[in-house]
This record gives C-alpha cells, structure tokens and sequence, in this order.
C-alpha cells in the first residue's frame, strides 16, 4: 500500500514554512520517496540530507532520549507495581556517552547511509567541514555536562518519584484542529493530582526565544484541553533549561490556547495556499523559491548539496 504525502501542521512545520520556502519544499515534497532505492535522485539525496543533523541538534536529541528513558523506565516500575528502581546519575552519563560514541563513529565511517532514518549522520560528515576532534570531545562533554543536570533536576527527580501521575512521555499525537491535522509530541505530561496537568518541556540550546516557546507551549495546552478534557485553566507548563540550569513557569491559559488555536488554522490556510493541487497535496517546486544567491543561511542548511547552494 502507498504512503500518502498528508499535510499535517505542526509547530516546526510552520516555522519552516515562514523560512526558506525551497528548504520546506524539500523537507515535506522533494524528499518524499526517497527512502526508496528507484526514487529520482533529487529525491533520494533529498531525503538523506532530511536526515542530517548537527552537533547542537545532536546534543539536545541525546538529552532528550536520556530524559524519555530514565522517565519511562520509572513509568514501568510504577505499572508492575514495583519499587522505583534508582537510574544514577554516573549510569546515566555513561548510556549517554556510549550512545554518543556509536553516533559519532557510524556517521564518520557512513554506516548511517544505510539507513539514514534510523540511524544518525552529521552535517559536519556529510559536507566535509573542518570539525576537529577537540569540537567534537567538546560536544560530548556538553552532553555529560547537560546529562548530569538532568539527573540532579528537582523536576526531573519528582517526575521519577510521582511516576504514576504521568501521563505520556514523547508520545508522537495526531489530532484535529477544525479540519487539520496536527502532529506534536510532548516532552513529559504529569496530572497534578486535583484534575489538572503540569507540561514539561527540556531545553538544551544556548538561547530561546520566549515568543516561540509560549507559542508551543499553547499548542500543548490545545492538545491537553481537547483530547484530554482538561479545563483550560488548569494547565501549567515548566520550561526547563538544562544548558544554563533554569526553570520558567507559564500559565496556559484561554487565551493562549486560542492563539495556538489560531496559529494552526492561519498556518494551514497559509500551507494549502501555495498547493497546487489541495486534495492530494501537491506541491510545485517552482513555486516554492529559494532564499536569494548569497544568503547566510545557506551555509548551514541541510539540503544546500540538493538546492545547488552548497
């Protein structure tokens, strides 16, 4: 059976599609079939260089999979019945570092090309750049160094503790917003214990923008207060940096849910606008230009190999 190329809205889909509109193009369009060995070659590197990350992405991916592991383990233990069992804070460095280590060495030898939606590959392979080793033992310090601030977070530690109170953990949600589709995944959900849920989401970048993370942060609130009934008063979500050891509390609210609300239907009118064919979802590249020759951020884009800018 074929796979149908859906337009499902998400909040990185629509901050995509406000950047470079040849990138988007290739993200949700070119790169579609890829995967498959007798795909036109623009959509088999396409969707390779889809796949691309960099050393800060990596960074926070790694976190974020130590996070969803050691809350899901507790999650299991709290099922069976059982004790909670202890994940130390050396055990979890050490996953982190030997995960690290393997991603590190598949992506430089090429193994990943094998298979580039299971397995990491870097930009800084792909494209030859000058990394050295100390950049990377850099990267993999910063990972240990985030690892265990993970492991020492008050949050962190009460979600263990409370594991039976949680709710989901990066479990990837689809759902309807009048008639679109939205796709998110939420770092950690927790009930309250009085009817309401606390949303917690990690960070692991040098810097946020507080616009973008109140804005996510309302599409969560959407998902919580239509698929979950919960009112809408009673979200609080917990913006957690673990770079610089922070924690921000906010209070979603009617009217950011309503502003979520309204992103989504804004951004997918926006998306099916620039179709050429709505039903089934076809894009034309042409329509779709790329940034100006010269652009900054070309440099760092992942599919500049496949856009002739690299």
């Amino acid at each position: 059976m074929d796979i149908q190329n859906e337009l499902v809205w998400s909040h990185s889909r629509g901050r995509a599609f406000h950047g470079c509109r040849r990138a988007y193009w290739f993200n949700y369009y070119g790169s579609w079939g890829g995967w498959d060995a007798a795909a036109p070659e623009e959509a088999r590197l396409a969707y390779v260089q889809k796949k691309l990350t960099s050393r800060a992405m990596w960074t926070g991916s790694i976190v974020h999979m130590v996070a969803e592991q050691g809350l899901k383990r507790a999650m299991d233990d709290a099922d069976r019945g059982y004790a909670i069992v202890d994940w130390p804070g050396d055990a979890m460095r050490a996953y982190a570092k030997r995960t690290a280590q393997a991603d590190i060495a598949g992506s430089a030898s090429g193994r990943w090309l094998s298979r580039p939606s299971k397995l990491t590959g870097f930009a800084e392979h792909y494209y030859a750049l000058p990394v050295t080793d100390a950049d990377w033992q850099a990267a993999l310090d910063e990972i240990d160094r985030q690892v265990g601030s993970l492991a020492e977070n008050r949050i962190y530690k009460r979600l263990r503790v409370a594991a039976v109170r949680i709710r989901e953990v990066e479990e990837l949600r689809r759902f309807w917003v009048g008639d679109a589709e939205v796709y998110l995944a939420i770092d950690a959900m927790v009930g309250d214990g009085t009817g309401g849920v606390v949303i917690i989401d990690w960070k692991t970048g040098d810097s946020h923008d507080d616009g973008e993370i109140a804005a996510q942060l309302g599409v969560y609130g959407l998902y919580a207060t239509q698929e979950l009934g919960v009112a809408e008063d009673r979200v609080v979500a917990m913006h957690v940096n673990l770079r610089h050891g922070t924690e921000t509390r906010h209070v979603v609210g009617p009217a950011a849910i309503q502003a979520a609300r309204d992103a989504v239907a804004t951004g997918v009118a926006e998306m099916r606008a620039a179709l050429v064919d709505v039903p089934n979802n076809v894009a034309r590249k042409e329509d779709f230009p790329p940034l100006p020759e010269g652009s900054e951020r070309c440099a760092w884009c992942n599919f500049r190999r496949v856009c002739g800018r690299e």
